[in-house]
């Protein structure tokens, strides 16, 4: 194949093996590296779904996520790239169910929230229990170091 001279754009991010549970990343990262991201998937979808949000927004060719795990469980100073995986932003999305036009319906409501709202500080805060987002005014000071 002809390489072309486009600049290719790639973001970079890293899943870390929070603690080694059955899944062990060690030992399946090389052979089942497919259950591996499928199990994240599972547990860190809203993660894995801000990152490929992030990526399309960026414009990136690519995403690269990378398995980290601790050298030894006590040590969370030190760690080893199991190893890393590329993946087309538009591909991973519609694997995990992210859908470019429902990243925009999000920020026009967003937009739509805060337009009628008066100039100041708000939380955006999601219900637990159900599909709601509130909106709070909080004082301008509030969240501010008080040193």
């Amino acid at each position: 194949t002809v390489w072309s001279k486009k600049d290719q754009y790639m973001t970079a991010f890293a899943l870390n093996e929070y603690i080694p549970s059955a899944l062990n990343w060690r030992d399946k990262i090389d052979s089942q590296v497919g259950a591996v991201l499928a199990n994240e998937i599972k547990n860190n979808s809203f993660q894995l779904a801000k990152w490929t949000a992030q990526s399309l927004l960026a414009g990136a060719d690519q995403m690269k996520i990378g398995f980290v795990s601790r050298s030894t469980p006590k040590n969370a100073y030190e760690h080893q790239i199991l190893g890393t995986q590329f993946y087309r932003p538009k591909d991973f999305a519609q694997q995990i169910n992210v859908s470019e036009g429902q990243m925009w319906a999000m920020i026009r409501m967003f937009i739509a929230m805060m337009k009628n709202k008066k100039e100041g500080k708000y939380v955006l805060m999601r219900d637990p229990n159900k599909a709601i987002i509130r909106l709070f005014s909080v004082p301008a000071d509030t969240f501010e170091d008080e040193e």
